[in-house]
């Protein structure tokens, strides 16, 4: 039996750290897609913050990819970052997209939380719709530039981002997520600017 893990495409997409695991592990770039603060992480000290307050458990992403936040308001920074890292490499550059999700708290929870250490086993997360569209776009702006070479997976987020792109701000601010949080957060999060921020630089030896 096949392994799972997409390796036969250049844009990848998964859910979760779990997914990062098997989609990014030989990845030139992994785009760890969070657009709102999870509820219970909200006033929680991150070892990894954006500018938006998101989060990536960086413990439990595989070596190697340079680890950058993606969300609706960057994914052309994420698209140039690409094309930079093809022209540097002289060769294509392998992404994943990995939409963060839903978790009822942070990643590795209490003790191990407030430690900031993460525990051996990935919390599987729950379908989050601002994620989903984010990563969509995501790879929009990858298609859009010439990387298209997608997975089935990644092409699936792209077309509800290309499907639902008119209706995106309403949907994340009617979303379950956006419901479990103060109003002006949400708006806060959905106002973060088109800077590139890198969470971790690449980790390969030159």
């Amino acid at each position: 039996m096949q392994e799972r893990g997409q390796r036969g495409y250049q844009v990848r997409f998964g859910w979760g750290a779990a997914g990062a695991a098997r989609i990014a592990a030989d990845a030139h770039l992994l785009v760890w897609v969070d657009v709102l603060p999870a509820a219970a992480a909200a006033t929680a000290t991150a070892p990894a913050p954006g500018s938006d307050g998101t989060r990536a458990p960086l413990a439990l992403l595989p070596d190697g990819p340079e680890v950058v936040l993606g969300h609706l308001g960057n994914v052309t920074a994420v698209a140039e970052r690409v094309l930079r890292l093809q022209a540097d490499r002289g060769d294509r550059c392998v992404v994943a997209v990995v939409a963060a999700g839903h978790l009822d708290e942070p990643v590795g929870g209490g003790t191990a939380d407030d430690a900031g250490e993460f525990p051996d086993v990935p919390a599987v997360p729950e379908f989050a719709v601002e994620d989903l569209l984010a990563a969509g776009a995501v790879v929009d702006a990858l298609v859009t530039s010439g990387v298209d070479h997608t997975s089935p997976e990644a092409a699936a987020a792209c077309a509800a981002w290309t499907g639902l792109r008119q209706a995106a701000t309403h949907l994340v601010t009617a979303s379950e997520s956006a419901g479990a949080l103060d109003v002006d957060r949400v708006h806060a999060a959905l106002a973060v600017g088109p800077e590139l921020v890198t969470l971790r630089p690449s980790t390969e030896r030159a």
